[in-house]
C-alpha cells in the first residue's frame, strides 16, 4: 500500500517553502563580483571544470536520474553569452542542472543566503554564484558583473519565481523585473524547465530538464514592453513543458485560506 502524499500548505505563491535556517547576512559594501587574483582564478577554473562539474553530472545521473532534453537549440549560440530562465523547484537540482547544459561556465543569480553560510562563501562564488546586490552601492557592480559574464560568452541562470517550491509540477507567476538584463544587452534567452516523472523503485521522482528557445528581446518595443513580452514567452514555455511532462507530484500543494475571526 502506497503512502499518502505529504501536503504542503502555502498562504501566497511568493512564499518560500524551504527554510534552511540560515541567518542571512548582507553583502559588505566592498564586495567584488570579480576577483582579479590570478591564483584565485586558476583555482576557481580548476575547481569548477575539473572537480565540481564532473561530480555534479555524476550526482544528477545516478541519484536524480537527471536528463536534459533538446540541447540542440543551443548549438548555434555556443559562442555567445545567453540567459537561462527556469522554474525554481529544488535547491540542489536547480544549482546543478544548468551546469550540465553547456561547456562554458554557468553563473547563477542567488540570494545572499548562499553566501551567508560560514566557510562556504568562496566555494559558492567559485561555482558561479552571483549574489544579488543588497545595497544601492552594489547595484552598479552587480549590473557590471552581469554584462561582463555575457561579454565573456558565459551563461547566466535566473529563477524569476525567486522562492523554492520543492518538486512543484507547475509554474508560479513572476514579474518581468529580471528580464531587464537581456533586453538591455540584447542577449538570447532560453527556458530551462525542470519536470518530474515517477520512478519504479524510489518514491522521489526522476528529473527531466528541457531547453527551449531562443527568445530574443524585441528591439522595436520600449524597455517595459520588451521585457514583459520576453517574460510572457518564457513563462508560457515553462507552463507548457510542465503541463506536458511533469507527470508525478511528490508533494500535494494546498493554499491555506485566511481564517475568519
Amino acid at each position: 500500500m502506497s503512502k499518502k502524499k505529504k501536503t504542503l500548505y502555502y498562504s501566497e505563491e511568493t512564499c518560500d517553502m524551504v527554510d534552511y535556517g540560515i541567518q542571512t547576512k548582507p553583502l559588505p559594501d566592498d564586495f567584488e563580483y570579480h576577483n582579479p587574483n590570478l591564483l584565485y582564478q586558476f583555482v576557481s577554473f580548476a575547481f569548477y571544470h575539473g572537480i565540481a562539474k564532473p561530480l555534479v553530472s555524476l550526482i544528477m545521473r545516478l541519484h536524480y536520474k537527471g536528463r536534459i532534453k533538446n540541447k540542440k537549440v543551443l548549438k548555434p549560440y555556443k559562442n555567445q553569452g545567453v540567459f537561462f530562465y527556469g522554474n525554481h523547484t529544488s535547491g540542489v537540482i536547480d544549482a546543478f542542472q544548468p551546469n550540465r547544459v553547456r561547456r562554458r561556465k554557468n553563473y547563477i543569480v542567488v540570494s545572499t543566503d548562499a553566501t551567508s553560510i560560514y566557510g562556504l562563501k568562496n566555494v559558492v562564488l567559485m561555482l558561479g554564484g552571483m549574489p544579488v546586490a543588497t545595497s544601492y552601492g552594489l547595484q552598479k557592480k552587480f549590473l557590471n558583473a552581469i554584462t561582463e559574464r555575457i561579454e565573456e560568452r558565459k551563461s547566466i541562470t535566473i529563477y524569476p519565481e525567486a522562492t523554492i517550491w520543492p518538486y512543484y509540477t507547475s509554474v508560479r507567476p513572476f514579474s518581468s523585473a529580471s528580464f531587464t538584463y537581456p533586453v538591455q544587452l540584447n542577449a538570447p534567452c532560453f527556458a530551462l524547465t525542470t519536470t518530474y516523472q515517477k520512478r519504479w523503485i524510489r518514491k522521489k521522482p526522476k528529473v527531466t530538464t528541457f531547453v527551449d528557445g531562443p527568445f530574443f528581446p524585441d528591439e522595436n518595443l520600449p524597455l517595459k514592453e520588451a521585457k514583459e513580452k520576453l517574460r510572457n514567452q518564457i513563462y508560457d514555455t515553462l507552463k507548457m513543458r510542465t503541463a506536458q511532462y511533469s507527470t508525478y507530484a511528490y508533494y500535494d500543494y494546498q493554499k491555506r485560506e485566511p481564517s475568519e475571526d
